[in-house]
């Protein structure tokens, strides 16, 4: 899926077959089961993988709510979750390499979710609007079900990333802020997802746009290109408290740079960053028409040798370069490097999370 029209062929091939209202919905999650969880405390999986460190499988002061991002790609609207299922392992992955980040400093939940199939951002007709709907009546049960079962009073972040990060802009707005809640929340990394800056203050009043390394009550977010990469005529879906609607990737969005937490413009790296890669057993990643789960063995390892830097870009992104993202280059298409949106950035991301934790409890 490297060129253009491959890429276009493979959307129109996962199209799903019925129309969302002629589906019979996957069955629904029951939160109060630890199975239903992709990553929960006290359980060995993906999430405790590190690069460097082990993480120690205990208890700790901080929580993470963390929603992970599209890995169905089904003909469906929804997913059904099923063990043995490629969805299944791709979700394992994503604990790989995304929810790893906060193990050293969080408790990490992550809900597993009828997460709506990847052709719903694509669709023009209402189906993918209502598949997203289902996938966040999961993930609103599943924080309510965290909140009211496993927090404990303890202060917390909310995470996401693509389809995680559009279900947790929603999740913030309708359960964090002006609640009482809001007490506890710590902040927000909602990344690889627009948030148009037009529309913040509707959906956050009480909260801010984070600008340092170390605020509190925050949102953060950033998507990551090669440099000079642009997306133009590109238009994403977007939820609003009016309602969903299309939105241009290409407007003043909440950016911040990962490698200084800024909006600097300059070129930047960051001593305690450590770019990963995930190792299996085999290449089940990079077949999106997989529906079996292969078992393969994950980690995660540091990348050596290879360095890059990064800069806040005038078209609210987060532009690369570096040996590293040359050697990146054939695995986006026209230089997006959205899949690597938080691999990139990991050391520096765990770093940060500790550091915000940190001053929460100042």
């Amino acid at each position: 899926m490297q060129s253009k029209g491959k890429y276009l062929e493979f959307i129109n091939s996962v199209k799903p077959l019925k129309s969302f209202k002629e589906e019979i919905p996957p069955p629904e999650i029951d939160y109060l089961k630890k199975d239903s969880w992709a990553a929960f405390p006290g359980v060995e999986g993906f999430h405790n993988l590190s690069p460097d460190i082990s993480s120690p499988n205990e208890l700790k002061k901080f929580d993470v709510f963390y929603i992970h991002p599209t890995g169905f790609f089904g003909t469906k609207w929804n997913e059904d979750i099923d063990s043995e299922s490629a969805s299944f392992e791709r979700t394992g992955s994503h604990m790989a390499t995304q929810a790893s980040v906060f193990s050293q400093t969080c408790n990490v939940y992550a809900p597993q979710y009828r997460q709506a199939t990847y052709y719903s951002f694509f669709d023009l007709e209402g189906n993918g609007e209502a598949a997203q709907d289902l996938a966040y009546q999961d993930l609103s049960k599943a924080f309510q079900t965290y909140l009211r079962k496993y927090n404990k009073g303890r202060p917390f972040f909310v995470a996401g990333h693509s389809q995680g990060a559009l279900h947790g802009q929603r999740l913030v707005h309708e359960h964090i802020s002006n609640q009482s809640i809001k007490e506890l929340f710590i902040s927000a990394y909602l990344i690889g997802y627009i948030l148009p800056l037009k529309h913040f203050d509707d959906l956050y009043p009480d909260l801010k746009i984070s600008t340092s390394p170390k605020d509190v009550q925050t949102i953060i977010s950033w998507c990551t290109g090669i440099k000079g990469f642009q997306r133009g005529r590109a238009h994403s879906m977007f939820w609003t408290p009016d309602g969903w609607r299309r939105e241009s990737m290409e407007q003043p969005l909440v950016c911040q740079n990962p490698m200084t937490w800024t909006e600097a413009k300059n070129w930047q790296t960051n001593n305690d960053n450590i770019a990963i890669r995930l190792k299996s057993t085999n290449l089940f990643l990079t077949d999106y028409y997989a529906t079996k789960h292969t078992h393969s063995k994950l980690s995660i390892e540091k990348i050596d040798k290879l360095s890059f830097q990064s800069r806040y870009s005038k078209n609210f992104m987060i532009e690369t370069k570096g040996s590293l993202i040359d050697k990146m280059k054939s695995f986006t298409i026209g230089g997006d490097l959205h899949n690597f949106d938080m691999t990139l950035f990991w050391g520096s991301i765990r770093k940060n999370v500790q550091d915000r934790a940190n001053a929460y409890s100042k």
